[in-house]
Formats: structure tokens, sequence, C-alpha cells
């Protein structure tokens, strides 16, 4: 064999990742100054493993892992974690957790009751139906949440002296229970896109869209829709619908939630626009007064258009006066949501 020593390096030269022309010699040390074997090394052909791949049995297990746990994750949210939700076609008990009085009429007073339940799915215009036993008759009634809040069950009641339902409600104690189900009713707003009204069938459904106003004329308790409605608009970046709400009392002290619609009206920069008005009242009161009138409608809200709907919830007085003045004004049957 030939024995000849390789020639002279320099005495700094680089290593084979610094000169592609000195990797013919083995490099036997770290970076820098490495001594060098007195002979070419034999270069064997190097064969790489080829790249790691998953078989069809490790796919299907990462597969079934997943969702596996997708499934124990929306178990435990459903059923352990959190306030239970309602269900549409059974009644459950639920608890009652917060109780506030919001008017200080003492003769009819309004309650907020919330509710342990969990209303965040519920389509915005959609009630829940109470239910409870007296005298071995049951006692039923349909409710709409206000939604200020997403993860409770809200709702403000009237007592009136001889509501079975409402009177039941004022006697309930923190801790207490009521029976519950929903989502009940028909009427929707948003279920197709923003600006939408939806009529809710088990056949069919009926849209209305493509609207730029609402009018809410709302009696008493009948704001609660309203405000359904409202909340989910504000929390809606995408909808630019706007609103003109006339709340109707019959005097200062049934206003209920006055603080809360204040904000309300702030919070949507002005797209939503608050209006009271009460039909007894004092010379301290700032805001509307009377009943609520053919000229006080055209005067605070847009004109009939097919842009335009109208939405009413009141006690059946009130309907019936609120119909009556919106159809004088020129607005259509169809472009009227009554809850």
């Amino acid at each position: 064999p030939d024995l000849t020593p390789p020639p002279p390096l320099p005495p700094h030269f680089p290593c084979d990742r610094c000169s592609p022309h000195h990797s013919k010699y083995s490099l036997t040390l770290s970076h820098a100054a490495r001594p060098i074997s007195l002979f070419p090394p034999t270069h064997p052909t190097l064969t790489l493993p080829p790249p790691a791949t998953m078989d069809s049995l490790e796919i299907a297990t990462a597969i079934a892992a997943t969702v596996g746990l997708a499934i124990i994750m929306w178990v435990y949210k459903n059923f352990f974690g959190g306030p239970p939700r309602l269900k549409p076609n059974k009644y459950i008990p639920v608890k009652l957790i917060r109780k506030e009085t919001v008017s200080s009429n003492a003769e009819r007073p309004t309650v907020f009751l919330t509710f342990d339940a969990n209303v965040s799915e519920f389509p915005t215009g959609a009630h829940v139906s109470c239910k409870f036993e007296s005298n071995g008759k049951q006692v039923i009634r349909p409710y709409t949440p206000t939604r200020f809040s997403e993860s409770e069950c809200e709702l403000m009641v009237r007592v009136y002296p001889k509501g079975q339902m409402t009177q039941h409600m004022h006697k309930l104690k923190v801790g207490d229970t009521l029976l519950f189900r929903g989502p009940t009713g028909m009427k929707r707003y948003g279920r197709a896109g923003p600006g939408t009204f939806s009529k809710v069938l088990k056949s069919k459904e009926t849209h209305q869209r493509g609207l730029t106003d609402i009018i809410m004329l709302a009696g008493g308790t009948g704001i609660t829709p309203m405000l359904q409605i409202c909340n989910h608009i504000i929390r809606d970046d995408t909808d630019s619908t706007r609103v003109q709400l006339l709340v109707a009392n019959s005097s200062p002290s049934d206003v209920m939630l006055y603080d809360e619609l204040v904000k309300l009206e702030r919070a949507s920069k002005k797209q939503i626009r608050v209006h009271f008005t009460v039909s007894r009242c004092g010379d301290d009161w700032k805001h509307i007064k009377g009943r609520v009138t053919k000229e006080m409608v055209k005067n605070l809200c847009p004109p009939p258009s097919k842009k335009v709907a109208c939405a009413i919830c009141g006690p059946p007085g009130f309907n019936k006066a609120a119909l009556s003045i919106l159809d004088e004004l020129g607005h259509a049957k169809e472009m009227i949501w009554q809850w």
C-alpha cells in the first residue's frame, strides 16, 4: 500500500462543515484545531433510515383517542360542569340563586329572579316554560329570559295579586327550585344572520331578512324579549341594526331596570335608543308623559318600510293598542312581530 502521508495542511484549516475540500480527511476532534489521520479514510456508502411513518393502526388509534377525549369533555361540560342546561321536552328542577326587587310599586312589585340554568345556547327570542303544582293542579306559564348573563337564566316578573305563578315566584327563597323546560316559542331574532326575524315551525322556517331598523314597543314586563334582542345586537359586532325602544309603564315606580336600560343605550353607542313614557307622573319626571300614541311613535320611529320591522310585547290591552297604532301608520302585518 501507498504509505505516503498526505500533504501538509494550514495550521488552522476549517472543518468539513466549513470547507468541503477537506472532507476526504477524517476529523476526530471537535471544531477548530483537529488532528487528522495519516491516511485518507475509506468512504463507505451512507444509507439513511427511511422517514418515520404511522401505519393505519396508529392513525386509527390517534383518531379514536381524539374523538374519545372530545366526547368526555362534552359530557362533563353538559352534565357535570357548571349550571344544568334546560331541555326542550322535559321539565327539570332549577335552583334560585338570586332574587331582587326592581320596582318600588308595593301593590304590584317586580322581581328579578336568577336561576342556576345555562341558557347560552338559547336562540334569541325563545322562552322558557315554568311549572309548579297547586292544589293538585299544574300551573304553567311562559317567560322570556332577559339574557344580561349568558350562563344564567334571568327572569323579570311583575307580581299580580291574583297571579298564581307570579305569587308563587314571589314566595320563592334563594335555594328553592322551580321546574323549567326550554327553549320554547317560535319567534327568533338573528337565526338567519344579523337583522333577521324568523318563525320556526316543525315543518318549515320563514325568514325576514335585510332589516335596517326595529321599532320596539314594550309595555310593563313586555320589556324582557326586547332586552334579549338588544343584548344580542350589541354583542354581535357585525349587526348594525338600529333600534328605537319605547318603554311604557303606568307610573315611574313601575319602570323596571331603568339603570340597566340607560347603560344598554350607552353601551350600544346610540345604535339602540331607549325612550321612557308613563301614564301618571309628577313634575319631576324627565321623560315622555302619557300613553303610547300614534303621534309619539311617528315622531320617534322610522316610517314604514320593507326594511323596518316592529316588535311588541305587553299586556293584552297594550298589545291591542300598539297593533292599532302601527296599522294606522301603515306598517304591514307581516312586518309586525308580537311576543
